[in-house]
């Protein structure tokens, strides 16, 4: 672990007065929710009004607002597909003529 990270662990549980160790627990617990929420949205199969209506944003205290917007999702879809074909291609053409498949 980064030792700004273990800084701020032990200043929390100083202030809070509790184990360093309850304090990590703490934080990790909070990151795994906000992991497994988003890998739990469908962003591939959505359209842009049922996108628009689901819970994609995150309000992080003292950092920030976490957010994707659909043209991303849209752009990201668009490369993954790409990538997927192009290594389809590649597969097929590496294949040594006269081999029966």
């Amino acid at each position: 672990m980064n030792s700004s990270l273990n800084w701020a662990l032990r200043q929390t549980a100083r202030k809070l007065c509790i184990d360093v160790r309850d304090v990590e627990r703490i934080y990790r617990s909070y990151w795994k929710f906000v992991k497994e929420h988003i890998a739990s949205i469908p962003l591939r199969e959505l359209s842009e009004e049922e996108f628009n209506a689901t819970d994609t944003n995150f309000n992080v205290p003292y950092i920030g607002k976490l957010y994707v917007e659909y043209d991303k999702i849209v752009k990201y879809n668009n490369q993954l597909k790409y990538i997927q074909n192009v290594k389809v291609k590649k597969s097929n053409s590496n294949r040594k003529p006269g081999s029966g498949d």
